[in-house]
């Protein structure tokens, strides 16, 4: 079975996919139509469907792996898939040709055991009591969910552990700041970083075809979150605290400014950090997504997480 790059503009082509970010649309003509995303287990394309009966509706969801046939198309200077029919792909036609279903599947680049040593080692670096209680509490409560899902639907750690991997790779650049910046202060920090996006465990349904949930729909994360602390603290007789109200401050405002999604920008030091670390790091994983599969000297696909820009990969050794 060849693989997305095996192809040209034009081409006919047979690729086992798997699907996500499936949205349903109309044509012109009020028909439906799909636009997707396909990955070979290596690459991704823009992909549509335009002749889309009920039954092939019924069997279209994210996250699964389909047996696609088509034709590709030059749009815009980037390849298309225009997929002609499909089905879900069998246990048999993946082994002849190949691949198996974790190869259609992403992963943190570090594995759910070492990635819960390791932020548990950053939980036991805080040392006031309100707040490593209530960060105790919340991850106990959420444990299975918060290391096994996503970051994002699709802008940055959108991958199984992809929660948990930010969530560490922000610690870790914290410390830097931290020991740059000792008027700081560390418990509140650590505290801050891993429970700023607690939120998702209930925003997102799950690794394997994500979405949105009814809750993450009609509340998103950083309320959710905000919720989240409110309520264990409540129950711990901490609500009235100055730390929850820290706490709380900067799960509201980690995303720095009003249309970025935060009911408040931040006005403590802590929550300022906190929002350069979420942002660069979230960036970042984007860039480091696609740009390692750009060749030297050439522009990168459209990159959703800085508004569809293309980067470009200069030419030097």
């Amino acid at each position: 079975m060849n693989r997305i790059k095996d192809y040209s503009p034009t081409d006919k082509a047979s690729l086992i996919l798997r699907f996500s970010d499936v949205q349903i649309r109309k044509t012109t003509a009020n028909q439906d139509y799909a636009s997707l995303l396909g990955y070979d287990g290596k690459d991704f394309i823009e992909t549509k469907i335009w002749s889309l009966s009920e039954e092939k509706k019924q069997i279209l969801k994210s996250g699964e792996i389909y047996y696609a046939n088509g034709t590709m198309k030059d749009y815009q200077g980037k390849m298309q898939f225009n997929v002609s029919d499909f089905r879900l792909a069998t246990e048999e036609e993946m082994k002849e040709s190949g691949v198996s279903k974790d190869d259609f599947y992403e992963y943190a680049k570090l594995d759910i055991d070492t990635l819960q040593e390791k932020i548990v080692s950053y939980i036991d670096k805080i040392n006031n009591e309100i707040l490593k209680s209530v960060v105790v509490g919340l991850i106990k409560e959420h444990y299975r969910d918060f290391f096994l899902h996503p970051a994002a639907l699709t802008m940055h750690h959108n991958y199984f552990s992809g929660l948990a991997y930010h969530t560490y790779s922000m610690l870790t650049l914290s410390d830097a700041y931290l020991n740059l910046y000792p008027f700081l202060n560390k418990d509140l920090v650590y505290a801050g970083i891993i429970l700023h996006d607690i939120g998702k465990v209930i925003e997102l349904s799950g690794p394997k075809g994500t979405e949105y949930t009814k809750e993450g729909n009609l509340l998103g994360h950083i309320s959710i979150a905000s919720n989240l602390v409110y309520a264990k603290a409540l129950e711990l007789g901490y609500e009235k605290t100055d730390e929850i109200l820290s706490l709380m401050h900067i799960i509201l405002s980690h995303h720095g400014v009003n249309e970025y999604g935060s009911p408040k920008e931040p006005q403590m030091a802590e929550a300022v950090l906190i929002y350069l670390l979420d942002f660069s790091d979230s960036r970042m994983a984007a860039l480091e997504k696609e740009i390692p599969n750009v060749n030297k000297g050439e522009f990168s696909n459209p990159i959703g997480a800085f508004d569809r820009k293309c980067f470009y990969v200069p030419n030097i050794k």
